[in-house]
């Protein structure tokens, strides 16, 4: 039994009016720099996602990542404007996808399960445009 509580559906998420879901993914969002560096290299060494998931989605207008346990008012953890957004192409690494990003904040790794691949190429496309 995990200790976490897992989300297997999308919570339904308030979006700002006209804004739309394009792509959405369940991987982790990280800054290699940081504190997701150790795992990003567990998981680039093994080939295998190590840890817990969190809900990506490209809108029209943003790139939001939702928080572990959204409240009411608190849905987002990370939230680009998406026109500050851009993608390198996908590496697979094994189970694992990794696709560089560049964002206001610096550099930020996006590692999702290789089974999701046409979701990834979608999502990079999608910022390239």
């Amino acid at each position: 039994m995990p200790v976490l509580p897992s989300r297997r559906q999308l919570p339904s998420v308030p979006l700002e009016s006209g804004e739309f879901t394009e792509v959405v993914l369940r991987g982790r969002l990280s800054d290699p720099a940081g504190v997701g560096r150790l795992t990003a290299r567990v998981e680039a060494f093994v080939g295998h996602r190590v840890g817990a998931s969190r809900w990506i989605m490209l809108t029209d207008r943003r790139l939001l990542v939702l928080a572990p346990f959204p409240r009411e008012g608190d849905w987002f953890d990370v939230v680009f404007d998406r026109r500050e957004v851009s993608a390198s192409r996908g590496v697979k690494h094994g189970d694992v996808i990794t696709v560089e990003l560049s964002t206001p904040r610096g550099r930020q790794t996006l590692r999702v399960p290789a089974r999701l691949r046409s979701e990834v190429g979608r999502f990079i496309r999608a910022l390239r445009r």
